[in-house]
């Protein structure tokens, strides 16, 4: 492939103000970034393919009320990879270890998107006694079809810098929203930069019902939202509702219109809207 991109400011901006943390797990480290300061903590999980920076758009919403952490999960972004197999257990062990040492015992508000939705569920499994609610956002791991869709368009090393732009401009259209004017130079910035550094292959695990399994029993509110348009769900989003119901009869649903897969991205202010009422009054 020719050239790297360049950061954009909005990027670096809202990365310089974080603090970051590299937690020692058991010879893994999960890097963590956090903004903010409050009583309650806002924890936020990337999809696969993935970094915090899917929530880009949302933390600095969240920053003035809360602490906000999003970490890489392992196998991606700037955190070490668990090693094989990889299952929704091998990502989320090592993450609630270090999501413990940073958090100590404030109660967490988590979210957890697409395949960050499926390892939220067992992140707030082992911290039951801490979770205030959890959100999952087009979660994975229901064991519900997957969405029919395009083929992805593979990057090689022969592409120019604007057919790689390109080819990641169409795989944003095609995966992640529904209105494609609103894919700008950040988003495409986050989209190559997250899968050029991904290792660990989520769709396994995501077309799983880990998440539907782990679900049953939970004590702590849990929310569910959608995109009217999202594509990995596509026509199967009855099944997914009726699946999550069963695992947890108090789920809230609520279907976003017009928008696709990444919420966070396409509707940040209603995304965040719902986190912070959310918080105690």
């Amino acid at each position: 492939m020719t050239g790297h991109p360049i950061a954009p400011q909005e990027y670096t901006h809202i990365l310089d103000r974080a603090s970051v943390a590299k937690v020692d797990v058991d010879g893994l480290a999960v890097q963590l970034y956090r903004w903010g300061d409050g009583p309650v903590c806002f924890v936020l999980l990337h999809g696969g393919y993935g970094s915090w920076a899917h929530w880009i758009k949302v933390i600095p919403q969240l920053e003035p009320h809360a602490t906000v952490i999003a970490p890489d999960m392992p196998g991606f972004g700037l955190s070490d990879t668990p090693i094989e197999p990889h299952t929704a257990e091998a990502v989320a062990g090592p993450l609630v270890s270090a999501l413990s040492e940073l958090v100590g015992q404030q109660k967490i508000i988590l979210a957890g998107f697409s395949f960050g939705g499926a390892i939220a569920g067992h992140v707030a499994s082992s911290m039951a006694s801490q979770i205030e609610h959890l959100v999952l956002l087009g979660p994975g791991g229901t064991g519900a079809p997957r969405g029919e869709m395009s083929d992805l368009i593979r990057r090689t090393k022969e592409m120019s810098r604007e057919e790689i732009r390109e080819a990641h401009r169409r795989n944003l259209e095609i995966l992640m929203v529904k209105d494609a004017s609103c894919i700008d130079d950040l988003a495409l910035y986050i989209q190559e930069t997250n899968t050029g550094m991904h290792r660990l292959k989520s769709r396994p695990i995501s077309a799983t019902d880990t998440l539907a399994r782990v679900l049953v029993g939970a004590p702590y509110p849990v929310s569910v939202l959608f995109g009217e348009f999202d594509a990995s769900v596509g026509k199967y989003r009855p099944e997914r509702e009726v699946i999550l119901r069963k695992s947890v009869p108090h789920v809230e649903i609520e279907v976003i219109p017009n928008v696709g897969h990444w919420l966070m991205w396409e509707t940040d202010e209603l995304v965040a809207d719902r986190l912070l009422a959310l918080l105690p009054k």
